[in-house]
């Protein structure tokens, strides 16, 4: 409901003197009752303005919101508080895959050695391990292949490390100048950064073009006396009468030193051999063992002297085997670097004995790695030579030999072992 809005009050203005009886006036001159009741007054009516001024107020507010409600708006919503949730785990990062550490098989180096052997230098470039158990290293020499070594020959380790490299040396001399190219094959077995760098080729000077004398063999006279056996393995012929200083020891001792003076030509390329024995015999009994070396009086009739020292070791069994008997003989090898050469080393057995007529049986029995070698039968003298294995040549090995005697009579003679 709208009321009409009251007019303002009048100021107030006081009344002249003139205008008050005089008996008001009396009391006003009198003292100050009359100045309080007038003031309370003007309290009185100052608080009914302003109530009045607040009622208006209200019902201007219940106009508005009538107004409001009649419009349709949305009566307000009182703001309720809300519970909060626990917060969520921090989202995973991206995972991306590692990085694959791959290998890079280099040939990094070919020279010719000291002693003028082929060697190898592989590194791995790459930033992963290079496994060793896979590929084979393979040598060309005038386009020619002269070698192929697998990868796990060449260190005893399984793998290559990031930035190591290892030198290999080979067996393999030539002479004269020649085209060196090594390659290594890897397949598809190994992964690795850069398959471009796994060949080298060089040009190198071999061995000078000469004579070049070794000692081929120590063999045994029918009287157990030693021979040496000489062959040229150069590619130019040793003439005739060449002065060659022998020097032979045995178990250590030096039993005899001579001059020998060529009576024939050694052929190059081991087209034939030649056999110097001793102007005082040296005889062979029981274990024994041989170093000979043969050094020639000019230094240009042998272009290489590292394979002109040979040692070995003999030992002699005596037997006698009655009739349908056998004898067991055993021996052990002891362990032995690998040749420069990369030819293996051999055991040698001969049976020699009396009435030439009479055949005779070998049996050998070795280690477990030792595949063994069937019975052997024949006339004096029999003889047999196998390889070492590199497992065998690198350790102590116990060996034996049996002779068997099939006839009807006693057989006496030796058994000859001989070994590095």
């Amino acid at each position: 409901m709208t009321h009409p809005a009251l007019p303002p009050l009048p100021p107030y203005e006081p009344a002249p003197v003139s205008d008050i009886p005089l008996s008001e006036a009396v009391e006003l001159t009198n003292g100050s009752e009359v100045s309080q009741r007038v003031e309370k007054g003007e309290e009185i009516i100052e608080e009914k303005r302003l109530e009045k001024e607040e009622e208006i107020v209200e019902e201007k507010k219940e106009e508005i919101i009538e107004e409001k409600e009649a419009k349709g708006l949305p009566p307000k919503v009182e703001k309720t508080e809300v519970a909060h949730l626990p917060p969520s785990p921090p989202a995973s990062p991206l995972v991306t895959p590692e990085k694959l550490l791959l290998p890079d098989l280099s040939i990094a180096e070919l020279f010719l050695g000291p002693k003028k052997r082929l060697a190898v230098t592989i590194a791995n470039l790459g930033e992963g391990p290079l496994p060793m158990g896979l590929g084979n290293l393979k040598i060309f020499v005038d386009g020619q292949l002269k070698g192929s070594y697998p990868l796990s020959s060449l260190s005893d380790q399984p793998f290559l490390q990031p930035r190591e490299n290892i030198t290999f040396t080979t067996s393999l001399s030539f002479r004269g100048q020649r085209e060196v190219e090594a390659h290594v094959e890897t397949g598809y077995e190994m992964t690795e950064l850069n398959q471009e760098n796994n060949h080298l080729r060089r040009v190198l000077d071999g061995l000078p073009i000469g004579p070049d004398i070794t000692i081929k063999d120590l063999d045994l006279t029918e009287d157990l006396e030693l021979s040496i056996i000489l062959s040229n393995v150069g590619e130019v012929d040793l003439r005739k009468g060449v002065t060659l200083r022998t020097r032979v020891f045995v178990n250590g001792l030096k039993v005899s030193e001579f001059d020998h003076f060529t009576s024939e030509v050694l052929k190059a390329n081991s087209a034939n051999q030649y056999s110097i024995d001793p102007p005082y015999r040296v005889a062979i009994s029981g274990t024994a063992q041989v170093k000979v070396s043969v050094l020639p009086r000019v230094p240009s009739d042998d272009v290489r002297l590292e394979n002109n020292i040979l040692e070995r070791t003999f030992i002699i069994f005596p037997f006698r085997v009655v009739p349908q008997a056998r004898l067991d003989f055993s021996f052990s090898v002891p362990s032995i670097r690998p040749k420069e050469d990369g030819e293996a080393d051999k055991i040698k057995a001969e049976a020699r004995w009396e009435g030439s007529g009479s055949p005779l049986m070998l049996s050998f029995r070795g280690p477990e790695s030792f595949k063994g070698l069937p019975t052997l039968s024949g006339k004096s003298p029999l003889k047999v030579e196998f390889p070492l294995s590199p497992d065998d040549a690198q350790r102590e090995r116990l060996w034996r030999v049996s002779v068997i005697n099939p006839i009807e009579k006693r057989v006496d003679g030796h058994l000859i072992i001989q070994h590095p």
